[in-house]
């Protein structure tokens, strides 16, 4: 009896999986695949969980990046929610109940169920989805690799490394809970997380990235340029009629219904945001396209000095690759800022030309939904070949090129002379040091 209740339950879950996924799926509800870095990774990851074999080789190393998992919004998100939220929910369904807007009996219905009490405290957080993430993609990574990958843990064997954040820090230990048997993953042993991380969060501690790029209005003019053009303003106007508001929405409002969106699809199952339902395919580009101008010009190909930097971390790979000593798997558990940056550093995702505000350019390559979802990875497995050593990059779990190698399993020789100052050039003083007047500068 038991085991025919526990079938039935697994019957109606997986009914309901299938009757989400088709909902998402449908032409109305697509625009859960241009969510930025709140997009979902069960709509990216390789669903091919067989083992990756090549002819005459055999995977001996891996060295695997990890962007934490889906997590909580941030504490000023939080509070919009609490409040800029709240009230415009009220509007909104007042006004569809008198007729106005465009949203139909079961959205409004949504929006009727719709709260947000999420503490300040818990700003940012690891999800319950987001352990799951963790967890399927550490198993999927041990069937892939299970040469490099053992099923025993072994302490000298493996390094896992976070960032001095609980969401990073909740992230590996769930990873850990996929890759071991539970009580092994009891037993490992992690790296203590350091304020300061020049490998992990190298952005946060580089001065002169900090005060050329981050701090620098000049950054985010592409993007207010874009925040200011006819074709946000038509968005701003699409999404206040849509909802039927009798007043303008502001960019940050829509703004906020987009992360919001964001946020509530990717830590629910089975269900979308009510926030979603203020968009529509081309609204939702539109706001896809604003925040790929930001992480362009603030992670990505806008500055040198942006991915120059990510070489502290890459430097280790080489290393590690190289060297006749354990660990023989490093799996690192970081964030956002710092996957695109070394994604960039790897000439990946690049587009033909800058990202200008004046105009969105729709076949561009850098586009966040894809490349920095929540629980993206990047991941280095190295193969021992009867001709030589090899290495396989993996993003999201699927094999890719890279643009300096002709093939999937690329010699290691081949990137260490195309890194080589990656490799043996790589100093974070000279590169983040504040020269004598900038520091002046900063200082006054």
């Amino acid at each position: 009896m038991k085991v025919f209740i526990i079938s039935i339950f697994f019957y109606i879950l997986q009914y309901q999986l299938n009757v989400s996924i088709a909902e998402l799926k449908s032409n109305k509800n697509e625009i859960v695949n241009h969510l930025g870095t709140r997009t979902p990774y069960r709509f990216r990851f390789n669903k091919n969980y067989d083992k990756i074999k090549y002819s005459k080789c055999k995977d001996s190393k891996i060295w695997m990046i990890v962007r934490h998992g889906t997590r909580l919004p941030s504490a000023k998100d939080i509070l919009g929610m609490n409040t800029t939220l709240h009230e415009l929910k009220h509007l909104i369904i007042l006004q569809n109940k008198l007729g106005r807007g465009d949203l139909n009996e079961e959205q409004v219905t949504k929006f009727e169920k719709w709260s947000s009490n999420i503490n300040v405290e818990e700003e940012k957080f690891l999800t319950l989805e987001g352990q799951d993430e963790m967890i399927l993609l550490a198993e999927r990574t041990r069937k892939r690799f299970p040469n490099v990958i053992k099923n025993k843990y072994d302490n000298s064997t493996f390094l896992f490394r976070f960032t001095a954040t609980q969401r990073a820090h909740q992230s590996a230990r769930y990873f850990t809970k996929g890759l071991f048997t539970q009580k092994d993953a009891q037993n490992v042993v992690f790296a203590p997380a350091t304020k300061v991380d020049h490998i992990l969060r190298f952005y946060k501690h580089c001065d002169k990235w900090q005060k050329q790029v981050k701090q620098n209005p000049d950054t985010y003019k592409e993007q207010k340029i874009f925040g200011r053009s006819i074709e946000m303003n038509h968005t701003l106007d699409s999404v206040t009629k849509r909802l039927g508001l009798n007043r303008p929405l502001t960019l940050g409002e829509v703004t906020l219904m987009y992360k919001v969106c964001g946020y509530e699809t990717s830590w629910n199952k089975f269900t979308i945001s009510p926030w979603c339902s203020a968009f529509d395919k081309n609204t939702v580009e539109i706001l896809e396209y604003y925040h790929d101008l930001k992480h362009y010009w603030i992670d990505g190909y806008g500055h040198n000095l942006t991915y120059r930097q990510a070489c502290l971390a890459l430097q280790t790979m080489f290393k590690m690759f190289r060297s006749d000593r354990e660990p023989f798997a490093t799996f690192l558990f970081a964030h956002s800022g710092t996957l695109l940056k070394i994604l960039t550093h790897l000439q990946l995702f690049k587009p033909d030309h800058p990202l200008t505000g004046d105009a969105m350019d729709k076949g561009r390559s850098w586009k966040a939904s894809y490349i920095d979802c929540f629980a993206s990875n990047l991941a280095f497995v190295l193969y021992k070949c009867k001709d030589g050593d090899h290495v396989l990059t993996l993003h999201q779990e699927r094999p890719i090129i890279l643009p300096m190698c002709d093939k999937e399993l690329c010699p290691l020789q081949q990137l260490e002379d195309f890194f080589y100052d990656t490799i043996h050039k790589c100093d974070f003083a000279d590169l983040c040091n504040l020269d004598k007047d900038e520091k002046d500068k900063s200082s006054q």
